[in-house]
């Protein structure tokens, strides 16, 4: 009884925790920072819907239609679609932002986000599954620190741990696996940061 309620808890921590409530997070935060007032919060909705909403969606239905195991795609072997995926989407979310000559701070975001499916996918596809989970949640607590306050951080300390057990519970990544994208979510976040236009 213990275990399922245990499993059950790490399931809800899972979807909580998942990578499209990270990044839709992390677009309404650069769009609120980079542009003023209602403005910001409408840039930050249209870059989400590109980078988190759609892909969240394609993976719905396609593991509503048996196309892929699951929407987290735990399966090593559907990431490389899945990366796919993603990528198409963020892509043309930058060309659309792009058209629309949007703030600084969301083509710098969306550039972030590009050279971290590059990386991880790329990882993915030759060695350890990255858990997207741990590198999204650690890219938006980053980022938070950097655009508003370092404070955020204490939110990384207590949220990342709950979402890296819920994995390893359900056992959805290996303990290397978690680690690869917390380190990679901090690195590429801080790295880009020095391009930052702020």
């Amino acid at each position: 009884m213990a275990r399922t309620r245990a499993d059950g808890i790490a399931r809800i921590v899972t979807e909580i925790g998942t990578p499209a409530v990270s990044v839709v997070a992390l677009c309404v935060l650069c769009g609120i920072v980079g542009a003023p007032g209602a403005a910001g919060i409408l840039w930050g909705a249209l870059l989400a819907v590109f980078c988190g909403v759609v892909p969240y969606v394609v993976l719905e239905i396609a593991s509503r239609r048996n196309r892929i195991t699951d929407r987290h795609v735990t399966q090593r072997s559907q990431r490389p679609w899945a990366f796919a995926i993603c990528l198409v989407s963020v892509l043309a979310g930058f060309v659309v932002m792009l058209l629309l000559d949007a703030p600084a701070l969301l083509m710098w975001a969306l550039m972030t986000m590009l050279a971290g499916l590059v990386v991880a996918g790329g990882i993915t596809i030759v060695g350890p599954k990255v858990s997207m989970h741990a590198l999204c949640l650690t890219s938006f607590f980053t980022l938070a620190s950097l655009l508003l306050s370092p404070w955020w951080l204490l939110g990384l300390a207590f949220a990342l741990p709950l979402v890296v057990w819920s994995r390893l519970r359900l056992g959805h990544h290996s303990p290397v696996e978690v680690v690869l994208g917390t380190v990679l979510g901090a690195a590429v976040t801080w790295g880009s940061w020095l391009l930052a236009p702020i």
